[in-house]
């Protein structure tokens, strides 16, 4: 008994991480509002389901990064920073990319970027950002979960 409520236990954690909204293709039919644009950012791995650090625009956490999941934000054309709030702690191994990244959002545009986990050496890792072009990150979105989010200004 006892291991079987440990293992309904590990089983909702585990999918609690897991982003549950409607998915991408379903989610991205709509088009960009004219002079206005948007901003995909989307986690496709598994690795690291663990760690979801908040992502923020501008300094406004918008919402957390989960394993299979994307979020999407309308925004106003022009320069913005988007960054990942890792644990002060987090360190990469061998990342690639960066845990803060400006984009220069075009009117009419989408503009994508993948949030990757990163291996710690001796703490936990990191995700970091880096900007795909727009068929990757299409493609990539698609089967991906929508994450809620608050993008308001």
């Amino acid at each position: 008994m006892r291991g079987a409520v440990l293992g309904i236990f590990v089983v909702a954690v585990l999918l609690s991480g897991c982003a549950s909204g409607p998915t991408g293709n379903v989610a991205l039919t709509d088009n960009v509002k004219p002079g206005g644009s948007r901003l995909i950012i989307y986690r496709s791995s598994s690795l690291g389901f663990a760690i979801m650090p908040n992502y923020a625009i501008d300094g406004r956490v918008i919402g957390g990064s989960q394993a299979a999941g994307f979020l999407s934000c309308d925004l106003p054309p022009g320069p913005h920073e988007v960054a990942v709030n890792n644990l002060p702690l987090s360190s990469t191994l061998f990342g690639q990319g960066s845990e803060k990244v400006s984009v220069d959002l075009r009117p009419g545009t989408t503009t994508y970027l993948a949030a990757q986990p990163q291996m710690g050496i001796i703490t936990p890792g990191a995700i970091t950002l880096i900007q795909v072009t727009d068929s990757q990150g299409r493609s990539d979105v698609a089967g991906l979960h929508q994450n809620n989010v608050s993008c308001g200004a």
